[in-house]
């Protein structure tokens, strides 16, 4: 015999089988609920409060990734700042040593008129 030769299960076994189950099912919670009524309510707290938790967990989460992302972002504009100062500085530095010294017109003006009253 081979595998081929079987016949497959078709969708109307399928949905008995579904039915069945979900008949089961609904039968079991029945019987749980007849037997303690208060069990639906305690059972919905407890998923209310675990669902509670979850949330505040996953906004805790939230939070700390949103500081790291702060921190992150500080450090890489604090050393971009720094960056940017040193470039400014290197290039008033190499501005300032590129300009010859010039004597300023008063004072030269000044040298003059003492160089003449004293001669």
């Amino acid at each position: 015999m081979k595998i081929e030769d079987l016949a497959r299960p078709g969708l109307m076994a399928f949905g008995v089988a579904g039915l069945a189950a979900t008949a089961l099912l609904g039968f079991a919670a029945g019987v749980a609920l007849s037997r303690d009524p208060e069990a639906l309510r305690r059972a919905a707290q407890r998923m209310a409060r675990e669902a509670a938790r979850g949330l505040e967990q996953a906004t805790l989460l939230a939070a700390q990734a949103r500081e790291q992302v702060g921190d992150l972002w500080a450090e890489a504009r604090e050393h971009a700042v720094a960056e940017v100062d040193a470039a400014d500085f290197e290039r008033s530095a190499a501005r300032t040593a590129s300009v010859k010294r010039t004597p300023r017109p008063r004072k030269a003006a000044a040298k003059r008129a003492t160089q003449q009253s004293s001669t």
